[in-house]
C-alpha cells in the first residue's frame, strides 16, 4: 500500500505545473469596458475582475479608463484609488510577477501615481520601474511614478511597470492605483492597456508532492514550540504567510530546526528542496 501511495504522489506531482497567464484591460469603447481578457495556459485557473473606481469621478472619455478628482497633495489619499482583483480558482495557487500599463494626464492632471496591493494591506508601494525607458516618465521617492514634463495635452505614456513578487497565494490578489499631485482639482488622468502577468498552479502548495519525500520534510506540522523540525537535509527553506510573502528563509540539516518565534499564530506554507526535489508543506503555528 505504501508503494502505491508513493506512485500516486509522484504522478500527482508531475501534473502540478505552473502555467502562465496574462489579464489584459484595453478599455476599447465608449464608455470603455472595464472587463479583462485572460489568455495563456493558466487562463482557465484564474478570474480577472472588473476595474472599479473609489473616490475619483469617471469621465465620459472613451478608449481609456479616465477620471478626475485626484488630490492636489504630494502624497496619496488612500480613500481614492482605481482597483482590480485577480482571483485563483479553488485548489489553485496564484503568482503575480509583473504589471504594465499606460498612463495619461491632462495639463492640470496629477503628476504622481503609485500602485499597492492587499499582500501588505496596501501599506507600501510596489517596486516600480520604467521599462522600456521613456523620457517622459521617471520613478522618484519610494517607487513613485512621476510625469517629467509639463504639457497642455499629454499623450498616453508607456513603460509603467511594477513587480509585485506575489507568490503562491490561494486568495485573491487586489491592486490599487493611487493618483495624486494634481495641478488642479478638475485635472483628468487615465489608465490604459493594463497587462497583469503571472502563473497559476493546479494544486495549492503543500497538497500534492512525492509522499515519501514529504514525510522526510517537516516533522511537526503543528508547531507548538516555536521551532519547525525537519527530517532531512533541506536546501532553500522558505516560510510563506497566507499573502504569499516570504517571512523566513534558511537551510537546515536533518533533524535541524528553524525558529519562528517572531511569527504570529496561524497557517503558513514551508517550501524547500530535498534530494533535488521541490517539496512544500502547510503548517499551523500555535
Amino acid at each position: 500500500m505504501k508503494k502505491i501511495f508513493t506512485i500516486l504522489g509522484l504522478a500527482t506531482l508531475s501534473m502540478m505545473n505552473a502555467q502562465s497567464f496574462t489579464a489584459t484591460y484595453d478599455f476599447e469603447g465608449t464608455p470603455p469596458p472595464t472587463t479583462g481578457a485572460v489568455a495563456g495556459a493558466g487562463s482557465t485557473n484564474v478570474a480577472a475582475g472588473n476595474f472599479t473606481t473609489t473616490g475619483y469621478t469617471q469621465t465620459t472619455t472613451g478608449n481609456r479608463f479616465a477620471h478626475s478628482g485626484a488630490p492636489t497633495s504630494t502624497t496619496p489619499d488612500v480613500t481614492k484609488y482605481l482597483q482590480v482583483t485577480v482571483t485563483p480558482n479553488a485548489g489553485v495557487s496564484l503568482s503575480v510577477s509583473s504589471v504594465s500599463f499606460r498612463s495619461q494626464r491632462s495639463g492640470t492632471g496629477p503628476r504622481s501615481y503609485t500602485v499597492r496591493s492587499n499582500a501588505d494591506s496596501y501599506a507600501s508601494n510596489i517596486p516600480a520601474s520604467i521599462n522600456p525607458a521613456n523620457a517622459e516618465l521617471e520613478v522618484v521617492g519610494t517607487n513613485e511614478f512621476h510625469f517629467v514634463n509639463d504639457c497642455t495635452s499629454c499623450a498616453g505614456q508607456t513603460g509603467n511597470t511594477i513587480t509585485p513578487a506575489i507568490s503562491n497565494v490561494t486568495s485573491p490578489v487586489t491592486l490599487r492605483f493611487y493618483f495624486y499631485g494634481s495641478e488642479a482639482t478638475g485635472g483628468t488622468f487615465s489608465l490604459d492597456d493594463v497587462i497583469i502577468t503571472g502563473t497559476a498552479t493546479n494544486g495549492a502548495l503543500g497538497t500534492s508532492e512525492n509522499f515519501k519525500t514529504k514525510l522526510n520534510f517537516v516533522k511537526n506540522t503543528f508547531v507548538k514550540s516555536d521551532e519547525i523540525t525537519f527530517g532531512a537535509d533541506v536546501k532553500d527553506v522558505k516560510v510563506y504567510n497566507m499573502f504569499g510573502q516570504v517571512v523566513k528563509s534558511a537551510s537546515v540539516k536533518q533533524d535541524g530546526t528553524v525558529n519562528v518565534a517572531e511569527l504570529a499564530k496561524g497557517n503558513y506554507i514551508v517550501t524547500g528542496t530535498v534530494n533535488n526535489e521541490p517539496v512544500s508543506q502547510k503548517i499551523l503555528k500555535d
